[in-house]
């Protein structure tokens, strides 16, 4: 399955192990976690210009679909 790069962006170490502990348990490995202690005001600025952001909750949903197609 071809997928394209993409990247966490969190905000503090907590969630960091999280999204690091849910990529290896699902086996996903091209997915970058990188905390950002401006994730706030990148939200905003992301949301501003029509990206979509998402909660870990719903990443999670996201990757456990990606791996059971």
């Amino acid at each position: 399955m071809g997928l394209q790069r993409f990247l966490f962006r969190v905000k503090n170490k907590q969630i960091e192990n999280e999204a690091e502990t849910m990529l290896s348990s699902l086996g996903i490995e091209d997915v970058e976690v990188r905390r950002d202690e401006t994730v706030k005001e990148a939200w905003l600025e992301d949301y501003e210009v029509g990206r979509t952001i998402y909660g870990l909750d719903e990443i999670e949903e996201y990757l456990e679909d990606l791996i059971s197609s």
